[in-house]
């Protein structure tokens, strides 16, 4: 799947592309709470351990039982990058949800974060969504619009 935003990867046929707001792009099926939010930030003015940082930050303070689980610097596709992974209590239904964000700045200065949450009882039956993500993830601006 090629999306507008100049981006592809692997995704559960039935999910699609719900809604892309202040580009952030949402991929989900229509029940349960698990999806993929893909943010393109177009010559980022920071690193992504940096851009991660700040969002940890938010999320501790409004998030209840907030716990890292990681927050490291790494490379992916040969570019710098970072990986924050954290589990919280969601408000409304008292769940415990698990987070992954895989971000990293292309080499044209774009920063994409690959966001994937689920309920943290079905991790390890729906982690391999998020990896089959990354493995099939390419950034290619020659399909993007806009």
């Amino acid at each position: 799947m090629n999306d507008p935003a100049g981006f592809s990867f692997a995704i559960p046929s039935v999910w699609y592309r719900q809604k892309e707001v202040n580009g952030q792009i949402t991929y989900a099926g229509s029940t349960g709470m698990s999806h993929i939010l893909v943010g393109v930030v177009r010559s980022a003015p920071y690193t992504s351990l940096e851009n991660l940082t700040a969002i940890e930050a938010k999320s501790r303070s409004r998030n209840a039982d907030y716990r890292r689980l990681r927050l490291e610097t790494n490379t992916f596709h040969g570019r710098p990058g970072a990986v924050w992974e954290y589990t919280y209590t969601h408000a409304e239904s008292g769940e415990t949800i698990h987070g992954i964000d895989q971000s990293y700045i292309a080499e044209d200065g774009t920063e994409y974060a690959i966001y994937f949450t689920e309920r943290d009882r079905y991790w390890a039956d729906t982690e391999h969504v998020f990896e089959t993500a990354l493995s099939t993830w390419t950034a290619n601006r020659a399909f993007a619009t806009g």
